[in-house]
């Protein structure tokens, strides 16, 4: 029979290992682009052209190695205490945006490697500051790796790719809200997001953030001792995204 101390120690991994699990799916709608609005697996070609080049449309190529993608995780219950805050990072985007002279007609694809995704990386962790500065040792970094990209989770052996779908985007005062479809693991669900945008002659540069929560992903939020530690369904979301014109 394991001492109280024990089942604290690993409570405290398994909701670390599960809030990273939950948060990679949500990764998709922080990669939302300007202008774009479980099941089979997916397959690891990366394939932007299938969405048609749209007349009068500027094409873009997503640039991985300056785009960047933020997840936030918090530990929530009577229990939070036991649990870890997470930051879920990753430069593994790629993809197409066809940037139409009327805003609405603007489209994109995208897919992300879920092996590109990284677990609280001491340097990302350390400029978010606050409860998210305290650095987590390698052990706890990687086994929470393993499991989000293990089967009962991203299933990174037969579903490697995340992928998005711009669907329609509606201009703002402060830029523009993009309805987005979010396909994981075969399952699509359907999620708003708002940003800001700029274009300069051959660089598109778009930046936002927002709260989601894991349950409109269909993702059900880690929860144990009946619901006294448990991950948090909201997560805060930032990207910034750098596209050149091809």
């Amino acid at each position: 029979m394991r001492s109280s101390s024990t089942d604290h120690t690993d409570g405290r991994r398994s909701c670390g290992r599960l809030a990273a699990c939950a948060a990679a799916a949500g990764l998709l709608c922080a990669a939302a682009l300007p202008g774009c609005r479980s099941g089979t697996p997916e397959r690891s070609t990366v394939t932007t052209a299938t969405v048609p080049a749209r007349a009068g449309a500027d094409r873009f190529e997503v640039d991985p190695g300056a785009t960047r993608l933020w997840l936030f995780l918090r530990a929530d219950g009577p229990l939070a205490r036991l649990g870890h805050s997470h930051v879920i990072t990753t430069q593994g985007l790629r993809g197409s945006v066809w940037l139409a002279p009327q805003t609405e007609r603007t489209a994109c694809e995208f897919e992300l490697a879920v092996a590109a995704l990284v677990v609280d990386d001491p340097q990302e962790r350390a400029r978010a500051g606050g409860e998210f500065a305290s650095p987590l040792d390698e052990e706890a970094r990687t086994g929470t790796r393993e499991h989000m990209l293990g089967a009962t989770q991203l299933d990174a052996a037969h579903a490697p790719l995340l992928r998005l779908r711009c669907r329609a985007v509606t201009p703002t005062a402060a830029g523009a809200l993009l309805d987005m479809t979010v396909t994981l693991r075969g399952r699509d669900a359907q999620l708003q997001v708002p940003l800001r945008w700029r274009r300069s002659a051959n660089q598109l540069q778009a930046d936002g953030e927002f709260d989601f929560r894991q349950t409109a992903l269909g993702i059900e939020p880690y929860s144990a001792g009946f619901g006294a530690l448990r991950v948090a369904d909201r997560i805060h979301a930032r990207f910034r995204l750098v596209a050149h014109r091809q």
